[in-house]
């Protein structure tokens, strides 16, 4: 196994990213925006497992192997079975053996059931029951070695150790997996159970019937759909029917037949604070990657922000209503960190860049969310922080945006 692992910058949100591993060389195809630093491969890893949201949540395939497969890789499992084989060594099924002998570990409950002899009134017992601890169903073992074979091939570059695991399939994942579910249903020893788990998350999300490979592939084509759904659950977005209420729809009415959708349009988030309702979209622009204007979002792009403006405005009879774009940007490169007019907060992690308007709305009647405020989230904290919202960037974020109406009112002399 190489441990060295090879970066790959993609700069098309609609090219593959992932991990490609063959004859041991390990190629991970990131967005451009990620981060190369200190903990690169900590971020690789949480870079991979963000690529699960696009399988849960039903919106891309999971290209894995040569075919293309809802499976998605058991990240979890594959290093549970690496540190556990680091920390205790490799893992041996054995049982208890109780035998009639001088030697091994006294069962003194079950001696005590046996007829004693009485001698001169002394009760003794002249065959003690011991116990030892010996290998049992050696199928176990090779399986477990398999999986953990499987394992060390996909992410033992993540460790800086030497691993050697040989071990040749000789059964069917079929078989391999009714083996495992008989054994965790036969023991109560915890550890046992974890472990069983584990290797059986890794047997059911293997493709064919080959759990050994030179040659490994799992990624996705969409990665944008990923970042769309970390931006919405760092930002506390609204989900369920209450979402719904905020998707615009077009319509046909053709002659002589009833109407028809056309299509549906979908904000990525929707964040409720107070009385005011902030429509987020997401956009994995190259601008935070590259610092180059041209790479920003387009015209079609701020339009659809202010349809969506229209369509609260107008159908929720919402008043207070803004815009803004989410955009993937490196914090650390020169050329962010030397431009003083990005306003930057929260240790660089939220950056506001400017707004983008259109130039057929009329200022007379202006809207606050004819203005689309553009900010840029550090690619690298999203992914160790999506998990769960960010109340301070989320608290920022408004604070800036309410700022710059004040400001964009009062220099425009608008009223409310």
């Amino acid at each position: 196994m190489n441990k060295e692992v090879e970066i790959v910058p993609e700069d098309k949100s609609n090219a593959f990213v992932g991990i490609k591993i063959e004859e041991g060389r390990v190629k991970v195809h990131v967005p451009k925006v990620f981060r190369q630093d200190e903990n690169f491969k900590r971020d690789i890893r949480l870079f991979l497992k963000s690529i699960e949201i696009a399988k849960t949540q039903n919106k891309a395939n999971i290209k894995k192997g040569s075919n293309e497969t809802d499976n998605v890789w058991p990240i979890d499992s594959y290093l549970w079975l690496i540190n556990d084989y680091l920390e205790n060594g490799l893992y041996y099924n054995r049982e208890k053996k109780l035998s009639r002998s001088n030697s091994g570990k006294i069962e003194w409950k079950k001696t005590l059931q046996q007829v004693p002899i009485y001698s001169d009134g002394n009760i003794i017992y002249d065959q003690l029951i011991t116990s030892r601890m010996v290998p049992a169903n050696d199928m176990i073992t090779h399986i477990y070695k398999i999986c953990l074979r499987q394992s060390v091939d996909k992410f033992g570059w993540l460790f800086n150790y030497n691993f050697q695991i040989q071990i040749e399939q000789i059964v069917s994942i079929k078989e391999m997996i009714m083996r495992v579910r008989k054994e965790l249903n036969e023991t109560f020893d915890d550890i046992k159970r974890i472990r069983f788990n584990h290797m059986l998350k890794i047997l059911t999300t293997t493709e064919g019937d080959n759990m050994i490979s030179s040659h490994y592939t799992y990624g996705i084509t969409n990665y944008y759909y990923v970042f769309e759904t970390m931006v919405d659950m760092l930002f506390d977005g609204i989900n369920g029917d209450e979402k719904k209420k905020y998707d615009p729809n077009g319509y046909w009415q053709l002659n002589g037949q009833s109407r028809f959708l056309a299509s549906r349009l979908r904000p990525d988030t929707i964040l409720k604070r107070s009385d005011k309702t902030y429509i987020l979209d997401a956009k994995m622009y190259q601008y935070g990657a590259t610092h180059d204007r041209s790479k920003l979002p387009e015209t079609q792009s701020l339009q659809k922000q202010i349809t969506y403006g229209d369509f609260v405005f107008n159908n929720l009879k919402d008043k207070n209503i803004r815009n803004a774009f989410i955009l993937p940007y490196n914090k650390c490169l020169k050329s962010f960190v030397n431009d003083h007019d990005a306003v930057k907060y929260n240790d660089s992690n939220l950056v506001y860049f400017g707004y983008g308007y259109v130039d057929w709305r009329d200022n007379e009647d202006f809207q606050d969310y004819y203005n689309i405020y553009a900010f840029g989230i550090d690619f690298n904290y999203l992914l160790n922080n999506y998990n769960k919202p960010d109340y301070e960037i989320i608290n920022q974020f408004c604070e800036v945006i309410e700022e710059n109406i004040k400001r964009y009112r009062e220099q425009n002399e608008i009223d409310n």
